[in-house]
């Protein structure tokens, strides 16, 4: 009895502690810098286990299959992608390699798996969604473990930045024809010197897929405001996420800069499509940046933006309201071949175009 008293005591404090963090956006603030520094040392010590990127976890099998064959989906729709071959690389492909799957199905040769941390999962889940996408694919079955997928290899243990650095010294001309990622960029220390690597990384005619959420992933909200996050200093905001894979804060004007110096050296060819603007639904189909103007869910947005800019930090002062606006974009770029290339490549394509999967 004590014990349970002790229990139910305990849970009550931590509720009692979270209402008041919630209610206090600075504590919390300095809550996450403390919770940070200790996921560091676990790090150190070789601790890679994590429940960030466990995305099938709390999903039932049916559940699971949808959003794995929509990942793959929109990789196919927005990456123009007729067909896949060669080799491929997910980043942060979390609790499972069912994408792996189906781009070996659709005709890769290999898929890389990369990911700094090796997210909990509950392995006979795993073989449930497995068993499900081969029988709606026509995947074979005879090894359905994470461990002896065909043609699929993990990569745990390194952060993509150090991974695509480490292949593209390794490799100088190229060594993936594919690299994707959904919902990872935003949580890299440094994503945009990560895009970099993976380009120099990409075989001649390669492409590079990116969906990226630049909200703030429950840090914040939603107790507080969405753009919340945005009102502290690059230095504290560093000692809050850069070991613990929160929210990186590099937005849209950061990766439009990065797009046009890629783009001026000749090594990249790319689209930035947004998926989806400040307290506005998802934008499907996604759209370029330029399509946004003029348009009422763009102005309600930026007058949110413009509603809490006071008190943001000095940093995004010289950023326009209408790129703050946005909390999403799918990063589409083609390596120019010298034989063909073409900046037609990177457009999306209509739904159902390419190899395409149905569901089930």
């Amino acid at each position: 009895m004590s014990a349970h008293l002790g229990g139910s005591s305990l849970t009550r404090v931590k509720s009692t502690v979270k209402t008041a963090l919630n209610r206090t956006p600075t504590a919390k603030a300095f809550a996450y810098v403390a919770n940070d520094f200790t996921r560091g040392w676990k790090q150190r010590l070789g601790h890679i286990q994590s429940e960030s990127g466990s995305t099938h976890r709390n999903l039932g099998v049916e559940e699971s299959v949808r959003y794995v064959e929509d990942v793959f989906n929109d990789y196919i729709v927005y990456g123009s992608l007729d067909e896949v071959r060669g080799t491929a690389a997910e980043v942060g492909p979390g609790d499972n390699a069912g994408v792996a799957l189906l781009l070996r199905a659709a005709g890769c040769e290999a898929v890389d798996l990369v990911d700094r941390f090796r997210s909990r999962r509950d392995a006979e889940q795993q073989r449930r969604i497995y068993l499900t996408l081969a029988a709606r694919h026509g995947l074979p079955t005879a090894t359905l473990r994470d461990e002896d997928l065909p043609g699929i290899t993990w990569r745990f243990g390194s952060s993509a930045e150090a991974y695509f650095a480490r292949q593209a010294r390794q490799a100088p001309g190229g060594c993936y024809d594919l690299i994707v990622s959904r919902a990872t960029l935003e949580h890299l220390y440094d994503p945009l010197g990560a895009i970099k690597s993976m380009t120099a990384c990409l075989k001649p005619g390669g492409r590079m897929l990116h969906k990226v959420d630049f909200r703030d992933h429950g840090m914040f909200t939603p107790a507080q405001p969405e753009l919340t996050y945005l009102r502290y200093p690059a230095w504290l905001h560093r000692q809050m996420t850069q070991r613990s894979g929160r929210p990186n804060r590099v937005l849209l004007h950061q990766y439009r800069e990065l797009a046009e110096q890629l783009s001026s050296a000749g090594e990249l060819t790319t689209q930035i499509l947004v998926t989806s603007l400040v307290g506005e639904k998802e934008i499907v189909p996604h759209i370029p940046y330029t399509g946004l103007f003029p348009d009422p869910a763009l102005q309600r947005a930026v007058a949110r933006v413009e509603a809490g800019r006071a008190r943001m930090a000095r940093e995004f002062a010289q950023v326009s309201s209408q790129e703050l606006a946005v909390t999403g974009i799918f990063w589409v770029s083609l390596r120019p071949n010298p034989v063909q290339s073409s900046m037609a490549a990177t457009r999306p394509t209509r739904a159902g175009s390419g190899a395409r999967i149905a569901r089930g």
